[in-house]
């Protein structure tokens, strides 16, 4: 059975419209983010209502998650912290534009179909884990927007460096609660705190990226363009962890736990 199309593509339409306004400084650009939080938030309760269980089982559900995790942490740091240019919140918005139109228009049917929950997957540290995740990668897509915006545009470095240090702060920490969740869940699931599957050892090495970011970026001899490229390298990593592992998986022949 497969989800209904049009909340996903509405909240596309208005991802990519907020990424327009906030390119060109219009006031609109918030509640046009705020809109693509929303009709992702609603699209996926009422995938849940309808599955029975949390929406956080598959592909198609994180990559929902993870876009309404970015309109979510655009509006935070941008409201609260009023940093950054509106270049950084374009691109962050076209991010989820991007993540909304791969989980509906590119996965395919099978992968968007709604499925019965697996015995492992029936724990309450499904939602603790998986949506811990979500947040940790919206935070930290935030982060390596403003580090591109940093290396592109010289001028911009002030309220971009800002940005970058507060999304980390706010992503990084999220990351390793998502981590802990996770080991303290494959405990209970399978025996082990932690199996060196494919997907574990990716989210480690998103981990000590930006954990060397974190001990590294007040660093007199880090100052400068080197940390807005360990910010690049860390997003890079995160969007491989979610879109790469399981093609890797695939294509090598190796069995994973966490491939959906």
């Amino acid at each position: 059975m497969a989800t209904n199309p049009v909340a996903p593509l509405v909240a596309g339409a208005c991802a990519l419209l907020a990424a327009l306004a906030f390119a060109r400084g219009w006031r609109s650009a918030a509640w046009l983010a705020a809109a693509v939080a929303v009709t992702l938030a609603a699209a996926l309760a009422a995938r849940g209502l309808q599955a029975g269980h949390w929406p956080l089982t598959s592909e198609y559900e994180f990559a929902l998650a993870f876009a309404l995790a970015i309109s979510l942490a655009t509006l935070v740091l941008r409201l609260r912290q009023g940093e950054g240019t509106g270049w950084t919140w374009a691109v962050a918005m076209l991010l989820a534009t991007g993540l909304v139109a791969y989980a509906r228009l590119i996965l395919p049917d099978l992968a968007r179909a709604i499925r019965p929950l697996s015995p492992a997957l029936d724990s309450i540290w499904l939602p603790l884990h998986v949506s811990t995740a979500a947040l940790a990668y919206g935070a930290l897509a935030v982060a390596g927007t403003a580090g591109l915006d940093w290396l592109l545009h010289e001028s911009d470095r002030p309220g971009a460096e800002r940005l970058l240090d507060r999304a980390v702060a706010a992503g990084y920490p999220l990351l390793t609660l998502a981590m802990i969740f996770g080991m303290i869940w494959a405990q209970m699931a399978w025996g082990r705190f932690w199996g060196w599957d494919l997907k574990e050892v990716w989210t480690l090495i998103t981990w000590l990226v930006y954990t060397l970011y974190w001990h590294l970026h007040r660093r007199p001899n880090w100052q400068g363009r080197r940390v807005a490229w360990l910010a690049l390298a860390g997003l890079s990593a995160v969007l491989f962890t979610f879109l790469g592992v399981g093609w890797l998986a695939r294509t090598v022949g190796i069995e994973s736990l966490h491939l959906f």
